[in-house]
């Protein structure tokens, strides 16, 4: 669990409230919707839960606190967060702070460029820092050739004397002219392979171009209620109206080839519905 949120009713707070895990499990994922559903919150698509009160290593989601949040995406924040290492941990909080991000879609966009930042939480060691720094501006990564034969310390110095720091509690922060892009649109999560799964398919509606860049992911095996909320996320109310793509399957090659897309895409019924209990059974060809 990397968040833990109280989640009520802005509108109705003698309703209650129900504490939800985030990311929250996929075995666990129905029933934290109806616990929701019975406040009269938690939309696919609306923000209409208030956050009474959120648990979290990141203290920096502290500042959601009596915000309304839409439940998909602090579900898609938790997941990216949850791959994190300490120092891109340390780069989210303290580029959050500096830029007093709160809303969900800025800080989603921030776990995609975050790590352009440096972060000096310990001025022990420069020669460590200038290193960090150095990978920051290089993708987070560099030869160990390079690495070898960079001064460290004289790299953190010249940092450290521009003067273009930001002290915020989760350390000493340059943003490297970091820019927040908006890789999350507000309403179609970007493709993020958070955990292991069967198979990728990529959704999107016929009334779209077909390079279009509205695509829903569906990550399988997934909860019937999962397929039916992401795609009501999409706007895609009949699968008659979907184009699916297998982008990716981790299933034996003898197995693959035994899937049809066009079948799946066009021979499965009642869109929402029919689509999940499908996919979530495995039953990827000859669907009636």
């Amino acid at each position: 669990m990397m968040i833990q949120a109280v989640l009520g009713n802005p509108y109705h707070p003698e309703y209650g409230v129900a504490t939800i895990p985030f990311p929250i499990p996929h075995d666990q994922y129905t029933h934290c919707m109806e616990l929701l559903e019975a406040l009269e919150i938690g939309d696919a698509v609306k923000a209409d839960c208030q956050v009474q009160e959120i648990n979290s290593f990141y203290s920096v989601l502290k500042r959601m606190e009596m915000l309304t949040v839409n439940v998909e995406e602090l579900n898609y924040l938790a997941k990216r967060l949850d791959s994190f290492d300490t120092g891109e941990a340390a780069q989210f909080q303290a580029v959050a702070h500096k830029l007093e991000l709160f809303e969900l879609k800025d800080l989603i966009n921030l776990t995609f460029c975050c790590q352009q930042a440096t972060v000096i939480t310990d001025f022990s060691d420069l020669s460590a820092v200038g290193r960090n720094h150095y990978m920051s501006l290089h993708g987070g990564s560099a030869k160990m050739e390079e690495l070898d034969a960079l001064d460290g310390e004289e790299t953190a110095r010249r940092l450290i004397e521009s003067g273009s720091g930001t002290i915020t509690p989760y350390g000493v922060v340059y943003d490297n002219g970091m820019k927040l892009e908006q890789v999350y649109d507000g309403r179609f999560f970007p493709c993020y392979y958070y955990e292991p799964n069967a198979i990728t398919v990529a959704v999107t509606a016929k009334s779209e171009p077909e390079d279009t860049e509205h695509i829903t992911w569906l990550y399988l095996p997934m909860a019937q209620e999962e397929v039916d909320r992401a795609l009501q996320r999409a706007g895609i109310m009949n699968l008659a109206d979907a184009r699916l793509h297998l982008e990716d399957t981790q299933l034996p090659d003898e197995v693959d080839a035994l899937l049809d897309m066009r079948v799946f895409a066009f021979q499965c019924g009642d869109a929402g519905a029919e689509l999940g209990r499908k996919q979530v059974c495995g039953q990827r060809h000859g669907c009636k």
